[in-house]
């Protein structure tokens, strides 16, 4: 499992900082040239990266491993470009399949021109990220943010502070066979941290003469500087103690085993931060779903938490809510996030049981309201996805990931009634019980509202209703019909206040 610690350059001279802005002006420069190299070459197969490396390095004044790792950067670049080219095409694939949809249940003459122009705008983006698709292109890359670009436009900002926001990063890959990172090495001097940084000044070492006659090639010697690294750590002001992982503790173990490790130099509001990523062995699983496990819904407001024992069967519920979530910024966002996961890991230490949640991956592919998009936009899923999988390698508690079609239709008609569950926690509940691979059957209440069918059975003609092999498709048909039968009012509080009233109408 990868880690990253995000360390600072403290108490550094002036004089070294101009020479680590001096490596960023010419490491993102060839960064930038190799993106465009690699990219008018994407579907030349004769092409071969590698040739790449003599050509950055002469041009930008690197050497070869810093050459390398421009150019491994670009190359990363691509390919999360090719990624978000398909993403794209299918999130507006599904846009303009959704707006067709609404022009065949019939639109009021009002609606009907924003209706056009948005789909007309709709399908003009799609035919342009088609078109790249279709000849083997990407679509244009912004380096440096499209923010300061279009400020820079706007001459909001001078040609020297854009070109700085724009070349503000070095970035130097770890090596086994080097003992850890030899463009970015980190030094343990009196237990104190340091930074050793090769620069770009280079002195070159005369040919000798060898004893068969033969002269030796003249070698290139960087000069090196050092600089004090601080390793951030937090102790509690109560116990002295540090609070949660130890992140400085793991990170110098890597240092001192030799182990590689990834450094990345940001130039941000005048200061040098340093990005050190390394891996870290999992923690032995200790924690398991063999008694017990909590089902986790994750919602924009917080979290939901189900625990059920082994057979199924429910436990206790618990809502751990934070509305912060919804207007707090990014930096007090993951702070919040990761002071509700900290009590998520507790609660599953303190029980010794496993942890399941939603494999989630939401795509933009349809237009909804405003104040929806705005909701859903500030939903941090996948940060809270991510930290709870981070935090259960780290504990040694067993993450299960499930599928996560059609949980909330089961969750809210089929146990919150049941055992007085919110709707989000009738969902995790599902999620619980899907982990231990429990199919959800159809009660019998809901079954009457299938129409029946006329089968013959020994000579007799009986009526039996719709069912599917497939539980998805029994819940889909279930979810359509109360749809139908509810119409405007369909939507969990109203469902789960009337619930009485909707069984005999359904019994009716």
């Amino acid at each position: 499992m990868k880690l990253t610690s995000r360390c600072l350059l403290f108490n550094i001279s002036d004089e070294h900082f101009q020479i680590v802005t001096n490596m960023m002006e010419h490491f993102c420069p060839a960064k930038h040239f190799a993106y465009k190299r690699i990219e008018e070459n994407i579907s030349n197969d004769e092409f071969k990266i590698h040739n790449l490396d003599t050509i950055v390095s002469e041009k930008y004044n690197l050497n070869s491993r810093q050459a390398k790792d421009s150019i491994e950067q670009a190359r990363q670049t691509i390919i999360s470009q090719v990624k978000l080219l398909d993403l794209r095409i299918a999130e507006y694939e599904g846009k303009v399949e959704s707006l067709l949809k609404v022009f065949k249940k019939g639109v009021t003459p009002k609606q009907r021109n924003g209706l056009i122009s948005k789909l007309d705008k709709r399908l003009r983006k799609l035919c342009g990220y088609l078109n790249h698709k279709k000849n083997g292109t990407l679509p244009s890359v912004i380096f440096g943010s499209k923010e300061n670009f279009y400020k820079r436009c706007k001459n909001q900002i001078t040609k020297e502070e854009y070109q700085q926001r724009r070349n503000n990063q070095f970035v130097a890959h770890g090596d086994k066979s080097k003992k850890g990172n030899p463009n970015l090495r980190i030094i343990i001097k009196d237990e104190l941290s340091f930074l050793e940084i090769t620069t770009l000044e280079s002195t070159s070492s005369q040919p000798r003469l060898k004893p068969d006659g033969t002269m030796t090639k003249s070698k290139a010697t960087y000069k090196k500087i050092l600089t004090p690294l601080y390793i951030p750590q937090k102790l509690s002001k109560k116990t002295g103690k540090i609070n949660g992982f130890n992140y400085k503790a793991a990170l110098l173990t890597q240092v001192l085993k030799e182990a590689p490790y990834q450094v990345e130099l940001l130039l941000k509001d005048g200061k040098i931060y340093a990005h050190v990523t390394f891996d870290i062995d999992e923690a032995e699983i200790t924690c398991t779903g063999h008694n017990n496990t909590i089902g986790v819904d994750t919602n924009p407001d917080g979290l939901a938490l189900t625990m059920i024992d082994n057979k199924g069967n429910y436990k206790w519920h618990y809502y751990l809510k934070n509305t912060e979530f919804l207007t707090a910024k990014g930096n007090r966002r993951i702070n919040l996030c990761g002071e509700m996961i900290k009590i998520l890991i507790l609660i599953a230490k303190s029980y010794g049981c496993a942890v399941s949640i939603e494999d989630l991956k939401f795509i933009n592919d349809r237009d909804v309201h405003s104040k929806i998009a705005r909701k859903t936009a500030q939903f941090c899923y996948r940060i809270l996805l991510n930290m709870i999988e981070s935090a259960c390698l780290k504990n040694g508690i067993e993450l299960i990931k499930v599928k996560p079609q059609y949980t909330s239709k089961i969750g809210l008609y089929k146990y919150c009634q049941q055992f007085g569950l919110d709707v989000h926690n009738g969902v995790a509940m599902v999620i619980a019980r899907r982990s231990y691979g429990f199919k959800e059957k159809i009660p019998r209440l809901y079954t009457k509202l299938y129409k029946s069918i006329p089968v013959i059975k020994k000579g007799e003609l009986t009526y039996e209703n719709i069912s599917y092999s497939n539980e998805w498709s029994n819940w889909a048909n279930v979810s359509k019909i109360m749809e139908m039968v509810l119409r405007k009012d369909c939507y969990p509080r109203f469902f789960i206040e009337n619930r009485k009233d909707i069984k005999n109408f359904i019994l009716a």
